[in-house]
């Protein structure tokens, strides 16, 4: 791709993400930028649209790359672990822009009675009125799937592949029970005889509760209650090892009637932690409080990508202005620049983060800007000391007798040629924000309950090792990660090496 062909895609993403903004619309990948919120989303738009022009009005139809700057990008690529990690990383940022496509509570697509609707696009609530449901609120497309099946009047619903929401979407979980030729019931799918309590429902539309019982290895144990179709408790029994010992009936001998219109099968309500289920659609299992882990982890690397975007531009701005003035000028004015560097460096960060979280319930953008105010150190240390080495090259020198200002020869000269240093930092940068803010909301004081944490998935799998799925998959996800980002960090600061394409005479 030539720079005025990524112009022109940059220009033409702005346009379709501003446009979908102001139409009210969450198409995914183009609603990216407003994932940080609406003010630094703006922000971004207005960035990608000036770089688009810039890149459109100024670039050729071809990248001038350096002889040496082709060499490292193929020495990176000739280093498989760094290449293929470099590739699923990519694959990752693709999958995770998808948003609704993927996983989200909104339905794809819905058809009802002719109509063609599209709600992952909205960004507004579509009640449930509008297909046909008994109220206002939003509508819940998993139950009204299943509506539309049971009517098999030619209405459907597309649903994501994953159909909850990345947090706070928790679902009553039913599961008819199955009875087997050893004359106990079963859960489906499951080895073990059913032990819990178990209900049969009346089979009118409300479908109310008719008769709840309990069982310890299958079979009936303990106290029964039936009530009518008004929800009024009429019966009351007690069973031992499957027979009923006890037996009261409060409606005069009303109750037996009313066998014949309940549903013959027994159900009952599967409580969270559930482990993971393809037949519930919940891949990963669910946490304590009902959320799918998967839609979790999903969202978590949402915000994670995020973070790291928004963490090495504000670290490399404060980093390559500070080092690169400190490097060029020296004397009284790096010296002051060490001085401040070395103040800063000394505040307790925790403690910062503490005391912010006390005062305004921080968000992505508060945590990434307060971690940056303690990353950007490094960055201007390393570009300091590259500065300090390229203001003594010849290339310097001429640039200042024709009159290039010391701005003009830091950004325009210096920095470009210390870009490898910059580069390496990088992947280090983006593994270093992500354990930083899962780290935080382990604590506590990262990210806001309703907002999908890495961290806090962590800290829940950590407490609840009974359900060894929870820790597992955050685990393993985070874990995969990093190392991902590792390989990547360890090729490219292998093929920008100064050393493997420079010969000392």
């Amino acid at each position: 791709m030539s720079p005025r062909t990524l112009g022109y895609s940059l220009l033409l993403y702005a346009a379709l993400s501003a446009g979908q903004r102001w139409a009210g619309l969450h198409a995914p990948v183009l609603k990216i930028p407003f994932l940080a919120g609406t003010i630094m989303g703006w922000l971004l738009v207005v960035l990608a649209f000036a770089a688009g022009v810039r890149l459109a009005v100024k670039g050729g139809r071809d990248w001038n790359l350096s002889p040496l700057t082709q060499k490292q990008i193929k020495r990176f690529r000739s280093i498989r672990r760094g290449w293929i990690s470099f590739l699923l990383l990519g694959g990752l940022v693709v999958l995770t822009s998808l948003d609704g496509l993927l996983v989200g509570r909104q339905a794809l697509a819905v058809s009802y009675q002719g109509a063609l609707w599209f709600p992952f696009l909205k960004s507004d609530v579509i009640p449930g009125k509008s297909f046909g449901l008994d109220y206002d609120s939003e509508t819940d497309y998993r139950s009204l799937k299943k509506k539309f099946a049971e009517e098999n009047q030619g209405n459907w619903v597309v649903l994501p592949l994953v159909p909850f929401a990345v947090t706070q979407d928790t679902d009553e979980v039913l599961e008819t029970l199955e009875t087997r030729a050893d004359g106990r019931v079963y859960l489906p799918e499951h080895s073990a005889a059913f032990n819990g309590r178990a209900y049969s429902v009346f089979a009118s539309d409300a479908k109310p509760k008719r008769q709840e019982f309990t069982f310890r290895r299958g079979v009936r144990m303990g106290e029964m209650q039936g009530w009518d179709e008004k929800g009024e408790l009429v019966e009351r029994a007690k069973y031992d090892a499957g027979k009923r010992v006890d037996y009261t009936d409060y409606s005069g001998g009303k109750a037996a009637t009313l066998e014949a219109r309940a549903a013959p099968k027994l159900q009952t309500v599967l409580y969270p932690p559930l482990p993971p289920s393809f037949r519930h659609r919940h891949y990963l299992g669910t946490t304590t409080s009902g959320n799918d882990i998967l839609a979790t982890l999903f969202g978590g690397a949402q915000q994670a990508l995020l973070a790291a975007v928004l963490f090495v531009l504000l670290t490399f701005a404060l980093g390559i202005f500070v080092g690169g003035v400190s490097g060029y000028f020296g004397g009284m004015v790096d010296l002051i620049g060490q001085r401040i560097i070395e103040i800063w460096s000394s505040l307790p960060f925790l403690f910062v983060v503490m005391i912010v979280s006390a005062i305004v319930e921080p968000n992505l953008v508060i945590l990434v800007a307060i971690i940056a105010a303690f990353g950007w150190m490094a960055t201007a240390m390393l570009l300091r000391t590259a500065t300090y080495k390229e203001k003594a090259r010849d290339y310097v020198s001429a640039a200042r007798l024709l009159g290039a200002g010391p701005g003009r020869i830091m950004f325009k000269h210096i920095v470009p040629n210390t870009i490898s240093v910059l580069v390496t930092q990088i992947p280090f940068k983006v593994a270093g924000i992500i354990t930083a803010l899962a780290s935080l909301d382990f604590l506590g004081f990262g990210l806001p309950p309703e907002d999908p944490s890495w961290g806090r998935l962590l800290h829940e799998g950590t407490e609840n090792f009974n359900y060894p799925w929870i820790v597992s998959s955050a685990f393993f996800a985070m874990v995969s990660v990093l190392v991902l980002i590792t390989f990547v960090g360890e090729a490219i600061r292998e093929a920008f090496d100064p050393k493997k394409f420079t010969t000392y005479e």
